[in-house]
């Protein structure tokens, strides 16, 4: 992967979370944003936008896999090319972050 794709990925909020929740956490996302956090276009809209944008663009990478069934995400076959970006982020959170790392 070129720095410009993994850039690419960091890019949205709801694709940031979700990987950074991914290193910190567990296999599963401690939570992805609400409606009201991430947009004011409505829970159905954001919603579309997990399915159809944010999650298969992060699938294509190969930075996660994700059951469309049960919206189980774990990391993917290329997820560690993209840790050491994701500590440098997580290590200047404070300086980079207007949002709070979630629980």
């Amino acid at each position: 992967m070129t720095l410009d794709e993994q850039f690419s990925a960091l890019a949205d909020e709801y694709r940031r979370q979700l990987l950074v929740s991914l290193e910190t956490k567990s296999t599963r996302p401690a939570r992805l944003l609400s409606s009201t956090e991430a947009g004011s276009h409505g829970p159905e809209f954001e919603d579309l936008l997990l399915r159809h944008v944010h999650l298969p663009k992060l699938v294509a990478h190969g930075y996660i896999d994700w059951n469309e069934e049960t919206w189980q995400v774990t990391r993917g076959p290329k997820f560690e090319e993209l840790r050491p970006l994701l500590r440098v982020l997580l290590a200047n959170w404070s300086t980079f972050s207007e949002v709070e790392l979630g629980d």
